[in-house]
């Protein structure tokens, strides 16, 4: 076997030289399209799953009077999920923005954006100071979401199972810090926390269904990866292995996506948003190698990994655009925000062993946050306050 050498933002990479999948293959071994069984690969373990870092934390305040920003009354979303996606009109590289199918967009979503940021916003809160009365409101928003089957009308169009994925990753990434506390703090809510469980694995299968794997690898992308982060996030919620080794099974997919020098094809396809949509992946695949590692599933994340190649050529794409500009045939589209270039930083540094520059790159521009990774990721992630 032949051997090559890379050097990327630190990483100085032996690899094989071979190549990712071709993109018209299929997985191998594909799962079934329901989460009723375990995934092959994995633990058999029957411990109970369990999150990295400070997912899981006691409150460290008995705050009693709260939840300025939580709505008790929000309303359940119980229409179909047909939503405009904001590329709509756009050519087969889907990188170009259409404003007015992105307002509309943003309109339809609105409650469901509130649902979002109110469940990872409170709960944070929660476990920083103890707001026993933020608490009690986001536990009766979810209980009533989930009386009523919220999120599970059909989705005749991509954009709304994907939405359904991705509120489900920010409802059971909060969800999980509650259900994983040392202090117990849902047991006061037992009935509510029956319903809100019964709803999210509904919700749970709902997203497995929509997203088989025994679909064509041209067809696995940025999608696939945060439905594994949602699937993972709910599995470990809900203690549910099945769902857990399914978001996992993803996973692996994408390991075998990943080329020597770290691209992904399909985000590659995306053209101007090539550099965009690589660090997307990023976010989600972190935070499964992440919980995956905390209950022992075997994930390479050494510096010739398929997770830290992907990292290696974002990481430097992001100081230079030129270097993915010039494999997609197009300048890169780029953006300010600290959170959406360098969220994912936070968990991969912390499966992970960063180099110098990214370690720099990290402490400079923390703290970062994602409400569809959980919230505050440095204080969840940092390993200077964290095991």
């Amino acid at each position: 076997m032949n051997y090559g050498r890379l050097t990327i933002a630190g990483f100085a990479i032996t690899i094989a030289a071979t190549t990712a999948c071709r993109s018209d293959q299929r997985p191998t071994e594909p799962l079934p399209a329901t989460a009723s069984s375990p995934a092959a690969s994995g633990s058999a373990s029957d411990a109970r799953l369990r999150a990295p870092g400070q997912f899981a934390m006691a409150p460290v305040g008995s705050k009693k009077r709260g939840g300025g920003d939580c709505d008790a009354s929000l309303r359940p979303f119980t229409s179909a999920l047909d939503f405009p996606s904001k590329y709509e009109g756009s050519g087969k590289s889907r990188d170009t923005l259409n404003t007015d199918a992105d307002r509309r967009y943003k309109a339809a979503m609105a409650d469901l954006s509130t649902l979002e940021t109110t469940s990872v916003k409170v709960v944070g809160r929660y476990l920083q100071n103890g707001d026993a009365a933020g608490l009690a409101c986001i536990v009766k928003v979810l209980d009533n979401w989930a009386q009523v089957d919220a999120l599970l009308g059909p989705a005749p169009e991509h954009t709304g199972r994907a939405v359904r994925k991705w509120v489900l990753a920010s409802i059971s990434a909060a969800y999980l810090r509650l259900k994983l506390s040392p202090t117990a703090p849902l047991a006061e809510f037992a009935d509510q926390e029956k319903h809100i469980d019964a709803w999210l694995r509904k919700l749970g299968n709902r997203v497995v269904a929509e997203w088989p794997t025994d679909v064509p690898l041209n067809k696995v992308n940025n999608h696939y990866y945060w439905t594994a982060w949602a699937l993972v996030a709910t599995g470990t919620a809900l203690n549910d292995r099945a769902l857990f080794e399914y978001g996992l099974r993803i996973y692996r997919i994408f390991e075998s996506q990943v080329g020597n020098d770290g691209v992904l094809q399909n985000e590659l396809n995306r053209k101007s948003r090539a550099l965009e949509y690589h660090v997307y992946a990023l976010g989600p695949l972190a935070l499964v190698a992440a919980f995956a590692n905390a209950n022992s599933y075997p994930v390479d994340v050494s510096p010739t990994a398929p997770l830290s190649r992907l990292a290696a050529l974002s990481f430097s794409s992001l100081g230079n655009p030129d270097i993915l500009a010039g494999r997609a045939g197009a300048r890169q589209e780029t953006f300010d925000s600290a959170a959406t270039n360098y969220a994912w930083m936070e968990p991969y540094c912390y499966v992970a062993q960063c180099p110098d520059a990214m370690q720099q790159q990290l402490a400079s521009v923390r703290p970062l946050s994602s409400t569809r990774m959980g919230g505050n990721l440095t204080q969840i992630f940092d390993r200077r306050t964290t095991p």
